[in-house]
């Protein structure tokens, strides 16, 4: 087993529809400590973070922003509280505007 930390960072071009932020390796878990979401928009915007659990076809939504201000950024998750991902689960974000630049900082664990 192997213990890697990644940051996935995106930006986010689309509103309206669920965009992946992260997706966990097929052979791993995830742990995933916090994601920022900056708004770099000349406006406010919502955002919300869905969990996809592959394994049971099934998503959850895990964390709901409304009136993030331009050019700031919103800390999800942190102060100890975590999300854990199997293999194959999907982190996914809706915003109401774009650009949005998300970074996801998580913990890999591989199986191999």
């Amino acid at each position: 087993m192997a213990n890697t930390y990644k940051n996935s960072i995106s930006t986010i071009t689309a509103t309206g529809s669920d965009e992946a932020i992260y997706t966990c390796p097929s052979d791993a878990t995830a742990i995933v400590n916090t994601i920022f979401v900056y708004n770099g928009t000349g406006g406010t915007t919502d955002f919300t973070i869905t969990l996809h659990d592959t394994s049971e076809t099934s998503s959850a939504k895990i964390y709901f922003k409304a009136g993030l201000a331009t050019l700031t950024t919103d800390t999800v998750l942190g102060s100890g509280n975590v999300v854990v991902l199997e293999d194959s689960d999907i982190l996914k974000i809706n915003t109401t505007a774009q650009p949005i630049d998300v970074t996801v900082s998580v913990l890999q664990i591989t199986r191999s």
